[in-house]
């Protein structure tokens, strides 16, 4: 079954998913509309070209009101509220709301109430939605009959969550703390700014470049929604100053004292077996530049396991946070379009 798939927002995360569903052999998505206030003609220019990624790897053009990606038509809308957008006209059943700006479950919704699309995924830790489900811990616990706008959290929860999630699974875990370095944001500045952040912190609004800038982000409150049994966390997170490529690190107790040598062949079994494509294991000395356009949640580090003789245990893993949340974003859109509980209409890729 091919779930069709709009894009509410063209930046960061909307070109990265958009990137990798044109990449893909056979990715059960077909992406039928975009929305963004940008004119087609940027939005075709921002896929050809990125920084960070290089070149599309492939052709992308600007026709009308559609952008033409390798000889597949998409429509572009631009409009600026999510009530506005007609995604039905264009048989979307699922909607990744990807601006960062309609993040609460509410203003989501609209893309279903309003536009008609069937299911959401907000592309961030949103304010109240039906559920938040992360991919290798608790994403069996959706239920399309309750759950139609969801949120995977957030890049550095999915990264410490997996980790978390093998640890607890396998040895027990409690007395947790975590510790986010996530690269440079499209939000940050380039220069000090006090205003337009939209962030209450002033430090958010210092120099990019310049400055590792504290964060007081949750990021524990939502690993311990997906897993509810680790209890009360404690965490930190930084925004540091590189342009891909973050970094995790999780440590507490297990029920049994453990060798780090037990902790890596764990999470090196998790990574071959039910984690597959969510948690990755490279034994090789690695860097954050490493993880770029890795699609797994994580890339296990085992030569930052460290443990103690009373059961303490310290785990690190490395996340590319645009291009391995994007695919996370993508297998929650084929989760819940591909249980909808009525067929919808389909869109057929054709030359605008």
């Amino acid at each position: 079954m091919t779930v069709a798939i709009g894009i509410n927002g063209l930046g960061r995360i909307g070109r990265s998913v958009t990137r990798i569903v044109a990449s893909a052999s056979n990715p059960g998505v077909q992406i039928a509309a975009v929305n963004d206030v940008a004119s087609t003609d940027k939005l075709a220019y921002g896929l050809r070209r990125d920084s960070v990624r290089g070149a599309f790897p492939g052709t992308v053009t600007a026709s009308g009101d559609y952008l033409v990606v390798n000889d597949h038509a998409i429509r572009a809308f631009h409009h600026e509220r999510p009530e506005r957008i007609p995604w039905a006209d264009e048989g979307v059943d699922v909607v990744i709301e990807a601006t960062g700006r309609f993040r609460a479950g509410a203003a989501a919704r609209f893309h279903i109430t309003h536009g008609g699309a069937r299911k959401v995924v907000i592309s961030a830790s949103a304010d109240d939605p039906d559920a938040f489900l992360v991919v290798g811990a608790n994403h069996k616990s959706y239920d399309p009959a309750l759950h139609d706008v969801v949120s995977p959290a957030s890049c550095g929860v999915n990264a410490l969550t997996v980790m978390a999630k093998v640890l607890l699974d396998r040895f027990g875990l409690r007395s947790v703390n975590t510790s986010v370095m996530l690269a440079a944001q499209s939000w940050q500045r380039v220069q000090d700014s006090l205003v337009g952040t939209s962030r209450e912190d002033p430090r958010l609004g210092r120099a990019t470049g310049e400055s590792i800038i504290p964060h007081n982000y949750v990021v524990g409150d939502l690993v311990r929604v997906a897993l509810p049994e680790i209890g009360e966390m404690r965490y930190s997170y930084y925004c540091v100053p590189t342009p891909i490529g973050s970094l995790a690190e999780l440590s507490g107790q297990t029920d049994r004292p453990v060798t780090a040598d037990e902790v890596n062949r764990a999470m090196a079994e998790a990574a071959a077996g039910p984690l597959r494509g969510i948690l990755a294991y490279d034994p090789d000395p690695t860097v954050s530049i490493d993880v770029k356009n890795n699609p797994a949640s994580c890339l296990f580090d085992p030569s930052g396991t460290q443990t103690t003789a009373d059961g303490g245990v310290k785990v690190r893993g490395w996340f590319d946070n645009e291009w391995g949340f994007s695919n996370r974003l993508l297998d929650l859109a084929r989760l819940v379009g591909d249980r909808l509980p009525v067929p919808s209409s389909r869109v057929t890729w054709s030359v605008a």
